[in-house]
């Protein structure tokens, strides 16, 4: 009888914990194989800027409708080649609330194939499992936050690009509205 109760106990303390990790990682990017920075949603602004003094990283913050939107580059070796990631970071009251990257791929006739041999280092980790092989664009919504990853094209240049964040109608409504003021609404 005292081992039921144990078991019961247990369970009522640990499935919730599990859940909570499988959760928490459903929020998550993970493109260190790449060179691309993994930030965590839900982390704050003073963290940001605690890890940008270490790194001397250098950003611009622009703050509009209440969203601080914070870029910078960072240099990185991708497949032997010398490459730029740009960062965008979206705060809410302190909070990251979203982050994207872009990495320049290269011109119509090699970007594809660049994308392709990107696609292969990350399968390595397994871990962005919205992520399948083949096709060029790739996205996965929860109740809590949607992920993407996809080869996009503007101005006859191809970029590599990801993000995430979290999936909130107050959110939303704000960047909406940024959105719409900057033209860049869709």
């Amino acid at each position: 009888m005292k081992s039921k109760l144990l078991i019961i106990l247990l369970s009522l303390f640990y499935l919730p914990a599990i859940s909570q990790i499988t959760k928490h990682n459903d929020c998550k990017l993970y493109f260190a194989e790449i060179g691309v920075k993994d930030f965590n949603l839900g982390s704050s602004y003073k963290s940001f800027i605690n890890e940008s003094k270490k790194k001397k990283r250098k950003f611009n913050k622009e703050s509009v409708y209440g969203i601080d939107i914070v870029t910078f580059t960072k240099s990185i070796i991708l497949l032997k080649e010398k490459k730029t990631v740009q960062y965008n970071l979206k705060f809410h009251s302190d909070v990251l609330m979203d982050y994207s990257f872009r990495i320049e791929a290269g011109n119509f006739r090699v970007a594809p194939y660049y994308y392709q041999k990107v696609l292969k280092l990350l399968e390595k980790n397994n871990k962005n499992s919205f992520i399948n092989k083949g096709g060029y664009s790739f996205m996965k919504t929860t109740k809590e936050c949607q992920k993407k990853f996809n080869l996009e094209q503007e101005e006859g240049q191809y970029y590599i690009s990801g993000g995430i964040g979290y999936v909130s109608p107050i959110w939303e409504q704000q960047f909406k509205d940024y959105m719409k003021d900057t033209g860049q609404e869709r």
